[in-house]
């Protein structure tokens, strides 16, 4: 196992942007970014031993923090997905967030994506990025800490450890965005990729993909990824909950509600090259994007990629969006002084 260091990029205000690279004993890299505690490349082996690396992303910084490119690996916070009206109450005291998505707020207005974050603790296997909110930073209450621990494992995993602490009640709700193709190659889609999803319902969207506070049934409609099938077996059907030919961006709601509680919530597989991505959580959602709002031609991505409509899908555990709006969502404050934590791995294997 090793770790390195490296220079990526400058920023607009100076600052630099490093990135961390592990290395565990299979060859598998992480390479993980000071910029939003980001990921900017995976790489994993095939069945025959051979790595690529399996993120979409960027060579120049200025694309990372350019919003209409998705979030390409970022961290997200203080709360992930949306959040209806660009408000919210605790204790009976609203709360005002950026409208920066129409009249709503996405990813917590996107500023913990797009800005430099410190280095708290680097480890033989792990590196620690750290960001420091002040209280009623883009609304939200408390000043908070937020840690961000990425692990690369010698069985392929990478573990992703949030933690926060607050001096207010407050709500925490972080994810990571990366956008996985499993087969390393830049000129397929996700499309022919299979994905279950250990969901049977999910959330009902209205015409702006706001949570309407109903669950709904995915047997029996275009949502149904309870068993092993193609993506792009049905995302082009229309459906109530999908948007013209955007296709699925939707969240799941996960068997597992106990949160806390690991459990198995997705599997990713590319059959051509074996490589299959295991997504499990603590938390009772994963939003489940496949690039639909992405420019269907013409964007850049790294090394000569690109990061284009349906070339990465992405897996984002979460609470359910605006639960902190719906009071039947599953969901828990952050309470003054007490730690916030969350575990995400992604663990990657052949077949």
């Amino acid at each position: 196992m090793s770790i390195s260091k490296s220079y990526f990029d400058t920023l607009e205000n100076g600052e630099d942007v490093e990135i961390y690279k592990i290395t565990n004993k299979n060859g598998a890299v992480a390479e993980l970014m000071t910029l939003g505690a980001g990921i900017h490349a995976l790489k994993a082996p095939d069945r025959n031993g051979e790595l690529a690396d399996v993120v979409l992303g960027f060579d120049k910084a200025k694309h990372y923090i350019n919003p209409d490119f998705g979030y390409q690996g970022l961290s997200v916070g203080r709360f992930a997905n949306r959040i209806r009206d660009a408000r919210f109450s605790i204790d009976g005291v609203e709360y005002h967030t950026p409208a920066n998505q129409g009249t709503w707020t996405l990813h917590g207005g996107g500023r913990f994506s797009f800005t430099n974050w410190d280095i708290k603790r680097i480890s033989e296997q792990s590196v620690t990025f750290t960001r420091f909110s002040p209280d009623m930073e883009d609304g939200f209450p408390g000043n908070l800490r937020m840690d961000i621990q990425y692990t690369l494992t010698d069985d392929n995993t990478l573990r992703i450890e949030y933690t926060a602490k607050s001096d207010k009640k407050t709500v925490v709700n972080p994810t990571n965005h990366a956008y996985f193709n499993l087969s390393g190659d830049k000129s397929k889609t996700i499309e022919e990729h299979y994905l279950q999803i250990n969901a049977d319902k999910f959330t009902e969207t209205d015409s702006s993909q706001l949570p309407t506070g109903e669950l709904t049934e995915v047997r029996g409609t275009m949502m149904d990824f309870t068993e092993l099938h193609k993506i792009g077996d049905r995302i082009n059907e229309p459906f109530r909950a999908v948007l013209g030919d955007v296709g699925y961006d939707n969240n799941y709601c996960l068997r597992n509600t106990e949160f806390g509680k690991m459990a198995q919530a997705a599997i990713l597989y590319d059959k051509e090259s074996g490589r299959q991505l295991e997504v499990w959580t603590d938390l009772p959602g994963i939003q489940l994007y496949c690039g639909g709002w992405l420019e269907k031609t013409g964007s850049i991505g790294k090394n000569g990629s690109y990061v284009t409509y349906r070339r990465g899908v992405a897996l984002e555990t979460q609470f359910y969006p605006d639960s902190l709006n719906i009071p039947d969502f599953p969901f828990t404050y952050t309470m003054p002084n007490e730690e916030f934590k969350t575990v995400t791995e992604l663990r990657f294997s052949v077949k």
